[in-house]
């Protein structure tokens, strides 16, 4: 069975950031629909990752457990609010997360092998972990989501940094818990090398990408 409280919660956090967004009066069409993609799109990034993870180690699995690209999203999503508040840009980082945590162990549920029974019974084990997530990102979802309203706000190149730092330096976070470990983290950076220079290189071409859109702003001011 789905968790209740989590589904419950999830569904308030969407209607607060929908209220919001009204505060600024931002046309109710043009908040619902922004707020629509916002949970459209994130539920699909879940469902995607979830795919790309598979049901077995090896270097598809790192690349779904990647966690760059989950506080990446929160990222988008609050830049994508168009907000001049950071409190909305914050609540809409906490719903892209938690609508992209339940289209991951949505999709989870046809993924992995669970055993012989039904997808119902796979569906609540899958969705049975969604609780532990989603409390990680109460706080990830925000801050990130704030991060990316900043950027968006004054095209900051230090909310750049921030975001673009997370790609570079988790391969090196993930080396160092190896290390604490023994050698067992579920992403051992030394097996993979061009999965994680690539995600330096997505760091480093983000950051890139983000400063030139400030130059941009600014050449049109």
């Amino acid at each position: 069975m789905i968790p209740q409280s989590y589904d419950s919660f999830s569904a308030d956090v969407t209607w607060v950031s929908l209220a919001a967004m009204r505060q600024e009066n931002v046309p109710r069409a043009g908040a619902v629909g922004r707020l629509a993609l916002i949970v459209a799109l994130s539920v699909a990034f879940g469902a995607v990752m979830a795919w790309i993870k598979g049901n077995g180690p090896g270097v598809s699995d790192a690349v779904g457990n990647i966690s760059a690209l989950w506080l990446a999203l929160p990222f988008a999503a609050g830049a994508a609010a168009a907000t001049r508040r950071m409190a909305v840009g914050a609540l809409c980082g906490l719903v892209a997360t938690l609508a992209a945590l339940t289209g991951f162990y949505f999709a989870e549920s046809f993924v992995l092998d669970l055993g012989q029974h039904s997808w119902l019974t796979d569906l609540s084990l899958t969705m049975g972990t969604t609780l532990y997530y989603a409390e990680r990102g109460l706080v990830t979802g925000p801050v990130f989501g704030a991060l990316g309203h900043w950027w968006r706000q004054r095209r900051s190149v230090a909310a750049a940094a921030l975001i673009a730092a997370v790609f570079v330096l988790e391969p090196l976070a993930w080396w160092i818990y190896g290390i604490r470990i023994g050698g067992g983290a579920a992403y051992p950076v030394p097996g993979y090398p061009a999965l994680w220079l690539g995600e330096v290189a997505i760091g480093v071409a983000g950051f890139s990408f983000l400063t030139r859109s400030r130059r941009r702003a600014a050449t049109l001011t």
